[in-house]
């Protein structure tokens, strides 16, 4: 009998230690899945095309979108200064230049400005380069 006792404790103890294996790697898991998504891979890419010796403490632009397909591309960015993203367009059309696409679309925004907020358009094609085009906020 003492032996059966001592085999059901060790037992029981391989249960709540496997339990609490099981707990511990499903907490791990679900924070990982809940962690808020950071911009694409395609962003983060872009975002390296910065001009590292102009940003400070916190870069002047950021691309928050970046989007491809059929040799086109459309690149959201948020921006302190609207009146920089031609400059800006230049830094993140340059690395991509090789690489086939026929036209690149780069909106720029204010930091969380909605989407009747006035924005910049800038379109760069091989054949045109770069064409800005200003969208007033809506009153």
């Amino acid at each position: 009998m003492g032996v059966r006792l001592l085999a059901a404790g060790v037992a029981s103890l391989a249960v709540i230690g496997m339990f609490a294996v099981m707990v511990q790697v499903s907490s791990q898991a679900r924070r990982a899945s809940m962690a808020p998504q950071n911009t694409s891979t395609l962003a983060s890419i872009l975002n390296q095309a910065r001009d590292s010796s102009a940003s400070g403490p916190e870069p002047e632009w950021i691309v928050t979108k970046a989007n491809s397909a059929h040799h086109a591309m459309v690149v959201e960015v948020e921006a302190r200064r609207l009146d920089e993203a031609r400059a800006i367009a230049i830094q993140i059309v340059k690395p991509l230049r090789s690489r086939g696409y026929q036209e690149i679309l780069i909106y720029v925004r204010r930091p969380r400005s909605g989407v009747d907020d006035a924005l910049r358009r800038i379109q760069w094609t091989r054949s045109g380069g770069f064409v800005e085009t200003a969208y007033d906020a809506l009153p």
